[in-house]
């Protein structure tokens, strides 16, 4: 059987020099579960166009909101041609129904376990509509991904590794709980000592850099620890997504410092107590902020800070709020987003419910550029241009240089403080702040 794995690209969307960010981690899972006398080929549309006149017995296609019309394009094509098709992700699993309108069959959850099923049945010519794994995976000792099928020089990191899933916070704008779950899932540490090790070295200074692309990496303090001392004699650079409770930790903050990280994601989300309580982020602490930052800065520990506005607690307070801690704590990248309450999370019903939100938004094509949901003290207009404004005041020229300070890696995020400025002027701002679906959101990381 010859089956073809795709990972989806918005339309119009351009990657820096024409590469990916990070490589397409769960299709190359998807591949080490399939069975080796299954021909594969993985197609990552954000580096390389489909070419339809290969037509596979088998196609695999995972979602996310944003890039599902372009899936759904995908999969009506193969399907024309002869193919069967199997759609899966966030996207086809929190809205099974509006997928298989445009597939054979559509996986539910956690793919790795029910995937050799699919694919016999495949073979069998039995597919069934629905597949669904009812219960989240074992993780600790996944099989290792499928490296080989990719092209490493595609992507600015190619590196990317999973050692958790799942985050015991329940944020209602974030779809990670109902697609990875509350409890924190963390991989045997031999077996991710074993995939860092066997990684290609990356750099003229033959330094391994890693995207951990965990949902928080620090849910479990000690087992963040432990971790991290046994990555430190490995002398690689990673970053990876952490909740902001990791700087309650000194220690913990230290350890990762000296393991290699350079880097976090982190959620701070808001500057409003109120709007932390609205959202359900009881572990962020508003008054905690700066002493955080403080901590990471020490450690020489770079921030990208994630921040959204539009909460029904929100008011015009918030915007300067806002800028005025990213400035004043000298944060490298932020990204500045309005809500979007995407389909499986709390929040969407609590709209849907309420008659306050765009039904099936994601097939408008311009839905990222602009508010979809009523905000309560704001128009949708006003809240689009209020955070565009942060965005263009935070990357105006005065603020890069204010933010950045010296220190070994300064042109690299000077440069990507540049890309984010260009991104902006090009008219894509929110698709610059859109973290808030199960998708690791950061950038890229200093070589």
């Amino acid at each position: 059987m010859n089956l073809h794995l795709i990972a989806p690209s918005k339309k119009g969307e351009r990657y820096l020099f024409n590469k990916g960010l990070l490589a397409p981690l769960g299709l190359m899972y998807l591949a080490a579960y399939t069975p080796p006398e299954v021909e594969i080929h993985l197609i990552d549309e954000n580096v390389e166009r489909l070419d339809f006149s290969e037509v596979p017995d088998l196609v695999g296609i995972t979602t996310m909101t944003a890039t599902a019309p372009r899936a759904y394009e995908i999969a009506d094509r193969y399907r024309s041609l002869g193919s069967k098709v199997v759609l899966g992700g966030i996207h086809a699993s929190m809205l099974p129904e509006e997928a298989l309108q445009h597939a054979d069959s559509v996986v539910i959850g956690e793919a790795e376990a029910i995937w050799p099923q699919v694919l016999a049945d495949a073979e069998g010519g039995r597919l069934e509509p629905i597949y669904r794994q009812e219960t989240h995976i074992d993780y600790k000792w996944p099989i290792l991904p499928r490296r080989d099928i990719i092209d490493p020089k595609r992507y600015w990191s190619a590196n990317t590794v999973q050692t958790s899933r799942g985050c015991p916070h329940n944020c209602n704008f974030c779809s990670v709980t109902a697609f990875n779950g509350r409890k924190h899932r963390a991989r045997d540490i031999d077996n991710v000592l074993a995939e860092v090790e066997s990684l290609s070295r990356t750099n003229r200074f033959h330094r391994k850099v890693v995207p951990f692309v965990d949902d928080n990496i620090a849910a479990s303090p000690r087992r963040a620890k432990e971790l991290f001392r046994q990555l430190i004699p490995m002398k690689i650079r990673w970053g990876s997504q952490a909740s902001i409770t990791i700087a309650n930790d000194e220690e913990l903050v230290a350890l990762a410092a000296e393991s290699g990280c350079q880097f976090l994601f982190i959620g701070l989300e808001t500057m409003s107590p109120e709007a932390l309580v609205e959202m359900g982020k009881s572990q962020n602490h508003v008054g905690q902020y700066d002493h955080a930052m403080k901590l990471l800065r020490q450690y020489k520990i770079h921030v990208m800070g994630a921040f959204v506005f539009g909460f029904d607690c929100d008011d015009d307070r918030v915007f300067a709020a806002t800028l005025d801690f990213a400035m004043r704590n000298k944060i490298h990248i932020a990204q500045f987003a309005y809500l979007v309450p995407y389909p499986g999370t709390r929040l969407y019903d609590e709209l849907l419910g309420e008659n306050r939100v765009e039904p099936e938004f994601w097939f408008e094509p311009s839905w990222d550029c602009r508010v979809v949901y009523e905000p309560k003290n704001f128009s949708a207009r006003q809240l689009s241009d209020m955070t565009h404004k942060v965005q263009q005041d935070f990357y105006s020229y005065r603020s890069i240089l204010k933010r950045l300070y010296l220190h070994r890696h300064w042109s690299y995020w000077f440069a990507f403080n540049l890309i984010y400025r260009q991104s902006l002027s090009n008219g894509n701002g929110h698709e610059v702040g859109e973290n808030q679906e199960n998708c690791p959101a950061f950038e890229y990381l200093p070589r």
